[in-house]
């Protein structure tokens, strides 16, 4: 997981001779921040101007709900999506959804066990290896799990794998490597942790006040996936008083390039949690949110909400992504910093290429 940029931008190079001949070998300003973003898709249908988009390079993945396929699945789904990819010269598409087990988990399948019921890490690896078995069947090819949060009697309580630190580091990582191991990216969640919030971010805003050495005291699990390798780590949406009052966690420096990438030493992709949601749009605007994240060291914005008023589709991500091209023109977001999280998604996108 310490790979330099020189490295990340050789892997990105042979990626993108392999997948595409079609594709620039220098993208350009459209195609770097395309790769940022993970959006969402309205209905079942994938719509011509949204294929176009995906075409033309403007999307980097795509989360699913379940109002985006039947009883089926969405293999078919992705496959579409993926082959407009390909048409438009780009690279493969991330593939996105929730399973976590428990009662977050969109897909019939595994994993059969919710995370508490994960005791052992011997059982947590084998749920998450039969959980890549079960999403490459349907197109999926990055998980938004493991929770990697101590279950500290919060909202997130029920989605945890343990309520001490070491419980979690021993488990929830071995779901994660069970995920790679079976050819699915994982992603952790939600830094710097969700152990003392109240409310969830996607409804509500949430302040956390826990102290700073309660906080670093439940980084543990994010240190032991990340030195088993885990390729994605997701930041929360919540506002930690403790490390960087008044801004979500996306959007702080502080956290993400000092906490996550400094003292932990994460080297891989980094991803924001939903920014079209209260807990985001208390202090900014969903364009804005995105821009100060990849600004703070975030590789993948998620440009989209996921319950209410607040499960935009087209009108987040193209606002976003129109915001995050004039950034980068006009020097609100370095050229470099865009660059670097360029390679480090086409690196995560050359790992679980098939």
């Amino acid at each position: 997981m310490r790979t330099t940029i020189v490295s990340l931008v050789t892997t990105v190079a042979v990626f993108l001779a392999a997948a595409s001949s079609a594709q620039p070998a220098t993208p350009g300003v459209r195609e770097e921040i395309g790769q940022l973003m993970v959006v969402r898709m309205h209905g079942r249908v994938p719509s011509q101007s949204f294929l176009g988009r995906i075409r033309r390079g403007e999307i980097g993945g795509v989360v699913l709900f379940a109002d985006n396929y039947g009883a089926r699945g969405p293999a078919h789904l992705a496959r579409t999506l993926q082959r407009a990819a390909r048409q438009g010269g780009q690279p493969p598409l991330l593939i996105a959804i929730d399973q976590e087990g428990g009662f977050v988990k969109r897909l019939p399948g595994a994993p059969s066990l919710a995370p508490p019921q994960m005791r052992s890490a011997t059982i947590a690896h084998a749920q998450g290896f039969a959980t890549a078995r079960s999403l490459r069947q349907f197109g999926v090819n990055l998980d938004l799990a493991p929770v990697l949060d101590v279950g500290r009697g919060g909202f997130i309580t029920p989605r945890t794998f343990g309520s001490t630190p070491a419980q979690v580091a021993a488990r929830a990582p071995a779901f994660a490597l069970g995920l790679e191991q079976g050819g699915i990216a994982a992603s952790g969640k939600h830094f710097p942790g969700l152990g003392y919030a109240t409310l969830s971010t996607d409804v509500s805003a949430e302040d956390v006040r826990a102290t700073r050495a309660q906080l670093i005291h439940d980084l543990a699990p994010f240190q032991a996936a990340i030195r088993a390798g885990i390729g994605t780590v997701m930041v929360s949406t919540a506002v930690y008083t403790s490390l960087a009052p008044r801004i979500p966690a996306a959007d702080s420096s502080a956290i993400v390039a000092g906490l996550l990438r400094k003292r932990l030493g994460f080297r891989g992709v980094i991803m924001s949690d939903a920014l079209e949601t209260p807990a985001v749009n208390r202090y900014f605007s969903t364009a804005e949110a995105a821009r100060r994240a990849v600004a703070a060291g975030v590789d993948l914005v998620l440009a989209a909400g996921v319950t209410g008023d607040h499960a935009d589709t087209d009108g987040a991500s193209i606002s976003t992504y129109d915001a995050l091209v004039d950034a980068m023109r006009s020097g609100r977001l370095a050229q470099g910093t865009v660059q670097t999280a360029y390679a480090r998604v086409l690196a995560l996108k050359a790992r679980i290429a098939d």
